[in-house]
């Protein structure tokens, strides 16, 4: 799907209407349409978590992902990029866990692999007592080795992922 290009004016728009406090959540800045200064904007959630604001601009109503509306917020600028939640969170808007990320970083930031696997790029052999442990990187997967524990698998893992993706490497989802 492709991106809408914010102009300008509607960016001025944006900020003049928002305001992100330090928690991450969006408040009005000014009074009109029954909303006072202060109160806290709606936002929509997705099933999927993330949030979802509209505002009323040149007669329409528009709908902004958060992260990009507090990006654009705070440095006046629609960003060239996706915005990524540092802490995987999608409902934390706070400017300190966005940052600017091309779609390949946001996949390595990932919490979690396919469903039902506690974690990620780690799996039981089929046969045996043996664990396996694998990362993508560029479309590839590299096959770590086969491992006599889980523990070492994720070990092998987290290393990897150290290595691999540098600070879109996401070790929450390692128990």
């Amino acid at each position: 799907m492709r991106k809408r290009k914010l102009p300008l004016e509607e960016i001025a728009y944006i900020q003049q209407s928002w305001v992100v406090g330090d928690d991450g959540v969006f408040y009005w800045k000014r009074d009109g349409r029954g909303v006072k200064q202060g109160d806290k904007v709606g936002v929509v959630t997705a099933k999927n978590g993330h949030q979802i604001c509209y505002l009323y601009y040149d007669k329409k109503l528009r709908g902004y992902s958060c992260g990009k509306a507090a990006w654009v917020i705070f440095y006046g600028e629609d960003p060239d990029s996706e915005i990524d939640h540092i802490d995987c969170n999608p409902q934390n808007h706070a400017i300190s866990n966005l940052r600017k990320a091309t779609r390949k970083e946001q996949c390595q930031n990932r919490r979690f692999g396919k469903a039902g696997r506690m974690n990620k790029g780690v799996y039981k052999r089929n046969y045996g007592n043996y664990w396996a442990a694998q990362i993508w990187k560029d479309g590839k997967v590299h096959n770590l080795g086969t491992f006599k524990s889980e523990n070492e698998a994720v070990q092998a893992r987290i290393t990897a992922a150290k290595k691999l993706h540098g600070d879109f490497a996401n070790l929450q989802s390692y128990t």
